[in-house]
């Protein structure tokens, strides 16, 4: 029964990860909760110097690392991995969160008696973004992401070998893992209202990444999965958050209507810490290929792919 406690399924103690965007936002959220539980070593890398030095300061002393990189330059994250490399021999855990709204074009929405955009309107609020601004979208969220995988592909490997053996007493320790931050508007099929359609577009894109990596990775014996956020308090979501006059972080019940999250608040430090400790830990070690929806129900209300 030892295998069954909670100490033992959920440990993330001698962790070693490298989470990209882990200055803010749920970037931050993850490093917090793997370092505030034992992980030995966890890197955040990200172009806002602050902003680590920031992350890390808050964290027990020593484990979080930051290190400057830009996911869209390949010679920087060669540099990022460089670093990582003299630090450690091996990494457990990648995270690759580092992403892009893009900027908000004209809105879409419903009109105040419901009626909806015609067609003329809807065709000028999707021309109204900028090619190079859509493939700007596509390649922090989707072109960063796979090269960063790329990068670190030879320290996942690494753990591999560093693996320990395990017995029928206990649940084999987790095979080193990819994690990749899509969202629930990869599953939308909406014309989105507060972003633009690249992101939504990219994230689908980011989710059947998790599948084909999954696939092409498994003889190696490296997992990839990925977290689908819903509305979580971030620098991203900060003006949709104002734009409902929800006050805060929106963490207390009733923050939002049940029409926009059913369960009527946004998403916390505490839900995300959640989803990664079990995606971390042993678990988590069956997963594979999958994607963990975190929306407090809104996909429930919208049509979507999911």
């Amino acid at each position: 029964m030892e295998n069954l406690e909670i100490s033992k399924l959920f440990s993330v103690k001698g962790l070693v990860a490298v989470i990209t965007g882990g200055g803010s936002g749920i970037g931050r959220m993850m490093a917090h909760a793997l370092a505030a539980n034992g992980a030995s070593k966890v890197f955040i890398i990200g172009r806002r110097e602050e902003r680590l030095q920031e992350t890390a300061a808050s964290a027990p002393s020593g484990s979080i690392i930051p290190v400057v990189g830009d996911v869209t330059s390949s010679e920087s994250l060669q540099a990022a991995y460089s670093f990582v490399a003299s630090q450690t021999d091996h990494v457990d855990l990648l995270v690759a969160n580092s992403g892009t709204t893009g900027r908000p074009y004209k809105s879409s929405e419903p009109r105040p008696d419901g009626s909806l955009p015609s067609f003329s309107e809807l065709r000028d609020f999707l021309w109204s973004m900028s090619m190079e601004d859509f493939t700007n979208v596509a390649h922090v969220n989707v072109t960063g992401a796979f090269y960063t995988i790329l990068a670190f592909l030879p320290m996942l490997e690494a753990a591999n070998r560093k693996r320990s053996a395990s017995d029928q007493s206990t649940i084999s320790p987790p095979r080193p893992q990819i994690i990749i931050t899509s969202s629930v508007a990869g599953f939308s099929r909406f014309v989105p209202t507060t972003e633009n359609i690249a992101y939504h577009l990219s994230k689908a894109a980011v989710n059947h990444m998790v599948k084909l990596l999954a696939t092409n990775l498994v003889q190696d014996n490296i997992r990839v999965n990925g977290i689908a956020p819903g509305l979580y308090y971030t620098d991203m979501t900060s003006s949709f958050y104002k734009s409902q006059g929800v006050e805060g972080k929106g963490l207390v019940d009733g923050s939002f209507s049940r029409d926009i999250i059913p369960i009527t608040r946004g998403g916390g430090e505490g839900d995300m810490a959640g989803v990664i400790l079990y995606m971390a830990g042993a678990a988590g070690g069956y997963l594979n290929g999958s994607i963990i929806v975190g929306d407090g129900g809104s996909l429930c209300l919208f049509p979507s792919t999911y």
